[in-house]
């Protein structure tokens, strides 16, 4: 529980760090299940107005297969309102410039009065600077990560801290294919 209240008429901005939650996801769970992402950003946000959710990756790979994968669900986040920010990866596997991106779209909304609340969606300590700046523009900044991935530090710099664990966003994964929804799967990701 936090002293900070927010209302219905904060400002929010959600940032995602979208393969620090893949692979969290992966790591933390022995069955295969898949993160439904909107509803993520709604249960966290509540009933304030959401001014724009970020989701930001790095573009993965050759492969063919997992770059089409890749492209339709970044497709299905541009759908359903999300602001796709993609950085090349290197060789192929290793993201670069993703976590500077957030930090920098964070900081930039924060001195631009565009927010009153930012809600990062990553347990990675890098974003821990951003978000010092970001609360001394006189911002709230609430975190939400998974248990064992989430820093320390940034769980005690957060202005709140969410357990994404404790949240009703996953979903076993069937093989028969959802149509009414394109969701990636952390089985996929985690076989890669």
């Amino acid at each position: 529980m936090s002293i900070i209240t927010n209302n219905r008429e904060s400002r929010v901005m959600i940032f995602i760090d979208l393969r620090n939650i893949v692979s969290s996801v992966a790591m933390t769970q022995s069955f295969p299940f898949k993160t439904d992402f909107y509803s993520l950003a709604r249960l966290l946000a509540g009933q304030r107005n959401v001014l724009a959710a970020y989701v930001f990756d790095g573009t993965m790979g050759d492969d063919e297969d997992s770059a089409a994968r890749t492209r339709k669900f970044h497709d299905y986040l541009r759908y359903n309102g999300f602001r796709v920010v993609e950085r090349n990866s290197v060789e192929g596997r290793e993201q670069k410039e993703v976590d500077v991106a957030m930090a920098c779209e964070m900081v930039v909304h924060a001195l631009k009065d565009n927010y009153d609340v930012a809600i990062v969606i990553s347990g990675d300590r890098d974003f821990v600077p951003a978000i010092q700046h970001v609360q001394s523009a006189g911002k709230i900044v609430e975190v939400a990560a998974f248990r064992t991935s989430a820093s320390e530090e940034l769980r005690r710099t957060a202005d709140k801290y969410i357990e994404l664990e404790s949240l009703p966003i996953l979903t076993m994964f069937n093989k028969v294919e959802d149509v009414t929804r394109i969701i990636i799967t952390d089985e996929e990701e985690a076989s890669e």
